[in-house]
């Protein structure tokens, strides 16, 4: 018997909510262990004294801006302001698979709620590590899918704001920002204004000197970590050094490059072949393929960025049934969601390194799959043609 879908929505919410308690009680028992929040304490007690950001290269990989978005959770008291971060995380990620699940199933709201429930029971695992640290990668993750929902609701200004306050929680936000006018030309000026914006608040509240030389750093701070070649990463040049062929910095580079045009290349015909909300969970689920297998600084933790998209995605094939497209795109996705979050940790002792190979090739075959589908597939609705006037 199927499971109505208000229970498995429920069950969805449990499980998020449960892993945040847990979290909650270990964070409250040891604030510092298995957390990168004191880097962001770190950054925002650093902006304050006007000291530099990034003096440490090992640890703080944003851009300033982000130590003015820690700055509120800096000021409140130790376990608070860190328990509070995660929980707004999370927010982000309900509020996110909530807003697109709704636009996915408009006219069903009983479909729509088990593509909700499925979404949140299948992303949660690979988020588990970044709820347990408090990383960023959760935010992210719960904002690219809030921004789909908005770009298929056509709230063009609301959209604007969530893509650009991606870039302030990531930097890899940029690559977002920069595929979404190619699909949504009406993003292109609150694009623009929005970014402006973001660079001119931090000489608001620091002397321009000091902001100046935080981008100056911040620059070559990002762009030294380009040619990394750490065992401790799960990007696809991770997965080539462990089948024995390590790509050179200057190929890994230029690999970078030609994805990225081809990734653009591939979000136009998609964007010009799919009707909403297709067309904005596949700006969600491109970028975040993109971002996962081509930045060099991938971690384990990083996946968690994909996981509600696609959890969006395979709840919205199981929910639609025939009209949701062949099931077994939903069935790869779910078996990635699950195998990421779980197998490393089952076979840690066999092999600790698991998930740095066996993420990024799971990716890479949902990489392939998306291509395949928006190659040879064409909605039987379709999409609304793309103008500057849209």
């Amino acid at each position: 018997m199927a499971v109505r879908s208000d229970r498995l929505l429920r069950a969805g919410v449990a499980l998020w909510l449960l892993a945040l308690t847990v979290v909650g009680i270990l964070v409250c028992l040891d604030p510092v262990r298995r957390s990168v929040t004191p880097v962001f304490h770190l950054a925002a007690e650093r902006w304050w004294a006007r000291r530099p950001l990034y003096s440490d290269p090992r640890g703080f990989h944003y851009l300033p801006q982000f130590a003015l978005l820690f700055a509120p959770f800096h000021a409140l008291p130790l376990p608070l302001g860190d328990l509070l971060w995660r929980a707004l995380s999370v927010a982000a990620v309900l509020a996110g698979c909530r807003s697109l699940a709704r636009r996915a199933m408009e006219d069903d709201a009983d479909r729509a709620t088990r593509v909700l429930g499925l979404a949140l029971v299948l992303s949660i695992w690979p988020c588990l590590g970044a709820v347990r640290n408090g990383q960023t990668n959760l935010a992210f993750g719960g904002l690219l899918v809030l921004a789909a929902g908005l770009l298929a609701a056509e709230d063009w200004t609301a959209a604007a704001a969530v893509l650009v306050l991606l870039v302030a929680v990531k930097p890899l936000g940029l690559v977002v920002v920069l595929l979404a006018p190619w699909g949504y030309p009406r993003m292109w000026a609150r694009l623009a204004v929005g970014l402006a914006l973001l660079a001119a608040i931090p000489f608001v509240f620091a002397p321009p000197g000091y902001v100046v030389a935080q981008y100056r750093d911040a620059a070559v701070h990002i762009a030294s970590w380009s040619a990394t070649n750490e065992q401790r990463f799960a990007d696809l040049a991770s997965l080539l050094r462990r089948i024995g062929v390590p790509p050179a910095p200057s190929a890994a580079t230029a690999a970078r490059a030609a994805f990225g045009v081809a990734t653009l290349a591939l979000w136009i015909v998609a964007a010009r072949r799919r009707p909403e909300p297709k067309r904005a969970l596949t700006l969600a689920l491109l970028s975040a393929a993109y971002l996962l297998l081509f930045n060099p600084m991938t971690e384990k933790n990083t996946y968690a960025i994909a996981a509600p998209a696609m959890g969006v995605a395979a709840g919205w094939t199981f929910a639609a049934g025939t009209e949701g497209g062949k099931r077994w795109f939903g069935w790869l996705l779910a078996g990635t969601l699950l195998t990421i979050g779980v197998l490393p940790e089952l076979v840690h002792r066999i092999d600790p390194g698991f998930g740095l190979w066996w993420d990024p090739l799971a990716m890479t075959a949902v990489a392939g799959a998306m291509v395949v589908r928006i190659l040879r597939r064409r909605d039987s609705s379709p999409a609304a043609p793309l103008t500057a006037a849209e």
